[in-house]
């Protein structure tokens, strides 16, 4: 018994404490069902590079991996199952927020940037790893410190190369490019974000 508590210690120390704040990084594993992303999702393991811009999303009813908990959608769409009428209703009020529908929420204005990359696969779909905040008067990220919070949730909004953002994603070949322009890669915060990288403006 002591042993196996020995061993259960030395593998939680073994995961590195990122300076600056950490997020969980996953693959979505739940796909919208339509015709924009109905085309085979990227074959091969996605490399995720240092500097990969995420911009917050909405409100998050799942894990990373399944922010929208798409893996209770209802068969049209409209809807989760299995889940009490009064969660559905809070779900339907926080989606309003995300869509503009209620003029009293204020959408956070949040990115962050991944400060080490990863390497995603459908083997091992998330990851850990370091990030930094962005503020930004061009994209209007206003948000210095990001909380830890499991009901938002970030997606890849483009790549930061000399304190500029690329929000460009058109290379269909490449299993980075193609899973983050059809919304496949999602972020959690899992330790607040307290550091921050001002980008250049473009002009």
């Amino acid at each position: 018994m002591a042993a196996s508590a020995g061993l259960a210690c030395a593998v939680l120390s073994a995961r590195p404490a990122w300076a600056g704040g950490e997020i969980e990084l996953c693959l979505e594993q739940h796909a919208v069902e339509n015709a924009f992303v109905q085309d085979a999702p990227a074959r091969g393991p996605v490399h995720v590079p240092a500097g990969t811009a995420l911009s917050y999303a909405g409100h998050a009813f799942g894990p990373a991996s399944d922010p929208l908990d798409r893996a209770h959608a209802a068969p049209d769409g409209d809807g989760w199952r299995g889940i009490p009428p009064a969660e559905e209703a809070r779900r339907r009020q926080l989606q309003m927020e995300d869509i503009g529908g209620d003029g009293d929420y204020h959408r956070p204005q949040a990115a962050l940037m991944t400060t080490t990359a990863t390497t995603l696969s459908h083997a091992h779909p998330c990851a850990r790893l370091g990030a930094t905040a962005l503020l930004s008067d061009d994209w209007t990220w206003t948000m210095d410190t990001i909380p830890a919070r499991p009901d938002m949730y970030f997606q890849v909004y483009g790549t930061v190369a000399n304190d500029q953002l690329d929000p460009t994603f058109n290379n269909d070949a490449d299993p980075f490019q193609w899973t983050a322009a059809h919304g496949g890669l999602n972020a959690i915060v899992t330790q607040t974000i307290d550091q921050s990288l001002t980008l250049h403006s473009g002009g």
